[in-house]
């Protein structure tokens, strides 16, 4: 059973050493025990994304992008994809977020599960909306 959900913002600062926080390694830790964690589906490219924006801005190598990918392979994070995008479509538009962070959003609230997330505006519309943030 999931613990919490994930947020891209959480894994993309475990690639980049100047953006850790003491949450997000936080959250890197409780997911390397047995808490498994669940994320929307763009997760995957959201993750890669930023990655490869990274590579691009030459903040990290190419091997430094594949041991990051590697990491990832063995944590828990499961990857569905949502019941109604257009549900996930009027959260967006509700609480004025992105598409993509609404998913999060979304995810959090249909699970009951606390939000892993260094995104503003989407703790704000978590708290809005009854949802939980993730304290780890």
């Amino acid at each position: 059973m999931p613990a919490l959900v994930i947020d891209s913002s959480v894994a993309a600062a475990w690639c980049f050493s100047n953006e850790c926080t003491d949450d997000s390694n936080a959250t890197l830790r409780a997911i390397s025990t047995p808490l498994e964690a669940v994320a929307p589906r763009l997760w995957a490219y959201e993750v890669r994304n930023c990655v490869l924006v990274g590579l691009r801005r030459k903040r990290i190598t190419h091997a430094d992008a594949q041991d990051f990918f590697e990491s990832l392979k063995g944590l828990p994070i499961r990857l569905p994809d949502p019941v109604s995008y257009d549900g996930v479509f009027s959260l967006a538009d509700r609480h004025g977020l992105s598409v993509y962070d609404a998913a999060y959003l979304d995810l959090a609230l249909r699970e009951g599960l606390p939000l892993a997330n260094l995104n503003n505006a989407l703790c704000n519309a978590a708290g809005n909306s009854g949802g939980a943030l993730f304290q780890p």
